[in-house]
Parts: structure tokens; C-alpha cells; sequence
């Protein structure tokens, strides 16, 4: 880059510049450089959001780093370039609601704990050589400028809420947990989604009995995860993701169709497939409805 270009060169640009960098770092530097900040997407799926962050915001001066939360790519990338030429005016995203910001709406920037700045923001973690550093959510209202909190509010426009403060409901779980590369949520291979209600023993529901026999039902679609003893012992319901959570070998089974079922001897040992009598398997989701 010519140096014409490199407004905002820092400490931690130089000393980052003193080593070999990947070609992702090295335009992520750059843009740090030239622009002041540089901002990171990281893509949803159909089953979790997708989230945007700013780079280089406070190295470059001294104000919060911005993430947002399930807006579409372009949406967010405007809306952070924004933020950033707000803070590097010397407004204070922090104290009330601000407009032209995104669309005809209001924005609200609030602290996001530092929890999340870590499990999210990993490149601005690399970048600051894992020392802490502020970050403020900017959170979007609905269409009609009514926030999460607020009565009316349109669901569709629902995003995790990363403060300090706020609760833990399903939607910050489910988000937490998509990017945990450790939940079946972070890379969920089945077609259902992962709040689908599926039918498990009760012996397997309660940890007594690890699961050998998974079937798919073909009227319905319908789950059915049972250990050894089968329906014996009643059945529960659940979500889908739950049992997944716990035995990760379960996702082997995400593309066995409706109208079969697999079976294992043993936790360790492979699944076997088999297309299902469809009599049988109407008797075995009754009797497990029936002790529900």
C-alpha cells in the first residue's frame, strides 16, 4: 500500500507488520490502515444468525470496537461504517438512540460482556493479542422503531441481546451455541431444525441407557432415539438438538430418510440401516405417545 494511503497507522499495526502474516491479516491490517477500521462477517445458516464486527476501532481512536447481531451482510457493513465515522466525530454511541444509522429506524448501542466478545469476536481477539477491549451491540428495532424490549415489538426482528445484564433466553442459548464448535448447533446436519420435538426412551432420556436404535418415521417424519430395552420403558419428548448435544455420533444419521431406521450394538460400534415396516413403526410412536 503506498504510504499516501496509511492514515491510520498504530503501534500495534507496525509491530504486527514485523511479522510473516496470512494474506486475510495482512488485508485486515490494511484496511486498519487506510479506513481507521476493518469489519469481519461471519455467516448464518438457516439455522442460526449470522454476526459483524469492527477491527481496529479502538486502536485507531480509542473508542468501542461495534458488533450487530442477524442483518443481512451489506446492511450490517453500512451500518458499522457508520458507527465508526460516528465514534471518530467524538459522538457518544453509548447515550441514547441514533438515526442514519440503518434504514429509517433508530440504533441503540449497548456494552457487551466481555463473554461474548471472546466466544464471538475472535479476530479482534487475535488482533489485540487477547487483552480486553470494548465492544458495543448495536441493536436494531423493528419496523416501526420498537425495540426488543419494547411492547409490540415484531418478532422476526428478535436478536440475542449480548449485555451483561441481560437473560440467557433461548435465543442467546441458541446463538451461544452455534458458535461452539463443541454443540451439534455450531454445524447442524440434519434437516429438521434443531427445535424439532423427537420422541426418546425414557431410560435413554435419563442417561440410563445409551442410544443403538434411531428410526425415521415415513408418515410424519418423526424421530424416535431409543437404547436396548426399546419402548419398554415409556418415552419423552425433546428437542432434536439434545440428544444430538450429548452423543455426537448421531449426526452419522442425518441423511436417513423417512421410512427407515438404524441400529448399533454398542455406542462405538456402526450403524446399520434398514428400510422400516410401515405398520411397525405406526405401533411403535403410539405406544410411546401413550406413555408420554
Amino acid at each position: 500500500m503506498p504510504d499516501s494511503e496509511i492514515k491510520f497507522a498504530t503501534d500495534r499495526t507496525r509491530r504486527l507488520r514485523a511479522n510473516e502474516l496470512k494474506a486475510a491479516d495482512e488485508d485486515t491490517i490494511a484496511n486498519i490502515e487506510k479506513f481507521g477500521c476493518s469489519v469481519v462477517h461471519v455467516r448464518g445458516s438457516d439455522n442460526s444468525l449470522g454476526w459483524s464486527y469492527t477491527i481496529g476501532i479502538y486502536d485507531t481512536c480509542g473508542q468501542p470496537e461495534i458488533v450487530t447481531v442477524g442483518l443481512p451482510v451489506e446492511t450490517a457493513h453500512a451500518l458499522l461504517n457508520n458507527a465508526a465515522d460516528a465514534l471518530r466525530a467524538h459522538v457518544n454511541l453509548g447515550a441514547g438512540r441514533h438515526s442514519d444509522m440503518v434504514g429509517d429506524v433508530d440504533c441503540e448501542f449497548r456494552p457487551v460482556d466481555s463473554k461474548w466478545v471472546k466466544h464471538l469476536l475472535l479476530w479482534a481477539d487475535w488482533y489485540y493479542d487477547r487483552a480486553d477491549f470494548p465492544v458495543l451491540q448495536a441493536v436494531y428495532p423493528d419496523l416501526q422503531n420498537h425495540f426488543p424490549e419494547d411492547e409490540g415489538f415484531e418478532e422476526y426482528f428478535r436478536q440475542p441481546l449480548l449485555q451483561p445484564d441481560a437473560p440467557m433466553t433461548r435465543v442467546e442459548k441458541d446463538f451461544w451455541a452455534s458458535a461452539d464448535p463443541e454443540s451439534s448447533l455450531f454445524n447442524w446436519k440434519f434437516p429438521d431444525p434443531p427445535h424439532t420435538m423427537v420422541y426418546l426412551s425414557k431410560t435413554v432420556h435419563e442417561g440410563q441407557e445409551e442410544i443403538t436404535y434411531v428410526s425415521h418415521d415415513v408418515e410424519d417424519g418423526a424421530w424416535q432415539f431409543l437404547g436396548d430395552t426399546m419402548t419398554e420403558s415409556g418415552g419423552v419428548i425433546s428437542c432434536f438438538h439434545h440428544p444430538i448435544d450429548k452423543d455426537p455420533t448421531l449426526a452419522e444419521l442425518a441423511d436417513l430418510p423417512p421410512g427407515w431406521y438404524a441400529q448399533r450394538e454398542t455406542p462405538n460400534a456402526p450403524w446399520t440401516r434398514h428400510q422400516q415396516d410401515s405398520e411397525e413403526t405406526e405401533e411403535e410412536i403410539e405406544e410411546l405417545d401413550s406413555s408420554s
